[in-house]
């Protein structure tokens, strides 16, 4: 892939889709006014190119504590420090969310080097919580001003609600010492997700309330949307908002409002290839939609985290009847607190590395999908000591290594 040098470049890097289709948008802006752009994922940006462009918007997304999206994680490291940019000139937005402290930490990250090796801000640093439709707007006026184009109208950003009846609600754990998990089936006629999907919603259906976001446990072609839901408490034991309201309080038949949350670096690909899906609790969500639609006849291989094998067996009989029809290839329970052999999910990939090694040799893709803290970050180090961080890089780069982490 080649880029005309001289031109401005747009550079996103993007976790859950947001950053990408900020960056593509304004590049069609700026096509309607006649002005060239490429657009492009920071992991494409090399040395070489950034030592010959001369003006690049970056718009960056950071998640977890404070960290750059998977494909755009080494970025930093891989930009020479001799790699000198005084010809350069760029623009930062950072999209993140304000509930984490590290707010925006990558684009701050991001602007501090390139100014650090010479490059100039043609406009400051700018960040939006939350996709607020207001700060986008804000920032959209400001690239209209600086590049003499059209703006977008704010409704533009303004997710589109659906609303879906709650029909039944089923306690997975109810004799667990863990917090309760459920499965909610709803009904909507909006059934048009991908696997691997998310939803927005506020709690009691009120704007005022600053939204939450579920992975949707379903297929769009079973005719329903289902989430799993972990019910959540405080250090008062008070359950959470949203948690809360949607584990105990909202009642059956009742209304919800959704918007869909798009996740292309959590969409299925390669879906002839083998695939391996790592979670644990509320994880289990993400992971079901993407076994659901998986073809007849495919390699599938689930490791699935919970505490107590007593207590803490999630949908055993779908997951069972899987394994008897051989949709499930294999299925690995990892409980942390068996009194037996405690095990985590990394444990099964350390143990069973053959198995490993050989489904990746056939271009499987691993999905991962549960808490950062602890699940997420154990998998990737754990995978990264067992092939090294090179081929880890390589299925990171390659789409192949594919997460959906909170």
């Amino acid at each position: 892939m080649s880029y005309a040098t001289g031109d401005l470049l747009i550079v996103w890097a993007s976790q859950s889709g947001n950053a990408q289709q900020l960056a593509e948008q304004l590049q069609q802006q700026l096509s309607r006014a006649g002005k060239s752009a490429s657009c492009l994922a920071l992991d494409q940006l090399s040395s070489s190119l950034l030592q010959k462009s001369t003006q690049i918007i970056f718009i960056v997304s950071t998640f977890g504590e404070g960290e750059a999206p998977e494909h755009a994680r080494l970025f930093l490291k891989n930009v020479s420090t001799d790699c000198h940019l005084q010809h350069l000139n760029i623009q930062v937005l950072g999209l993140g969310d304000r509930r984490y402290p590290d707010f925006c930490k990558f684009a701050e990250q991001l602007q501090a080097r390139l100014v650090a090796q010479g490059a100039k801000l043609s406009l400051p640093l700018m960040t939006v919580d939350n996709m607020q439709a207001e700060q986008l707007a804000h920032w959209q006026q400001r690239m209209a001003a600086h590049f003499a184009i059209d703006t977008i109208e704010p409704s533009q950003y303004q997710p589109v609600w659906f609303n879906a009846t709650l029909l039944e609600r089923q306690h997975l754990n109810p004799y667990s010492n863990s917090p309760g998990l459920y499965k909610l089936r709803f009904q909507t006629a909006h059934c048009d997700w991908q696997a691997g999907d998310t939803v927005r919603v506020h709690p009691f259906n009120d704007p005022a309330f600053s939204s939450r976001e579920y992975s949707i446990a379903s297929s769009a072609t079973s005719g329903y949307l289902e989430l799993i839901v972990r019910l959540n408490y405080d250090a008062k034991q008070t359950p959470g908002q949203c948690s809360g309201w949607l584990c105990e309080t909202l009642s059956l038949n009742d209304s919800i409002a959704f918007s869909l949350c798009g996740k292309p670096n959590f969409n299925a690909v390669e879906q002839h290839k083998p695939a391996i899906f790592i979670g644990a609790g509320s994880g289990l969500a993400g992971l079901r939609a993407h076994l659901a639609e998986r073809p007849q006849f495919s390699q599938n291989w689930l490791i699935l985290g919970e505490r107590c094998p007593r207590t803490d067996r999630l949908l055993p009989e779908e997951l069972h009847q899987w394994q008897r029809s051989q949709h499930l290839t294999y299925l690995d329970y990892a409980f942390s607190r068996d009194t037996n052999t405690p095990r985590y999910v990394q444990d099964y990939l350390d143990e069973q590395h053959q198995r490993l090694l050989s489904w990746l040799e056939q271009g499987a893709v691993i999905y991962v999908c549960g808490r950062l803290q602890g699940m997420g970050r154990g998998v990737q180090e754990t995978l990264t000591q067992l092939l090294g961080e090179e081929q880890m890089q390589s299925l990171q780069q390659q789409g192949r290594y594919r997460t959906d982490l909170y």
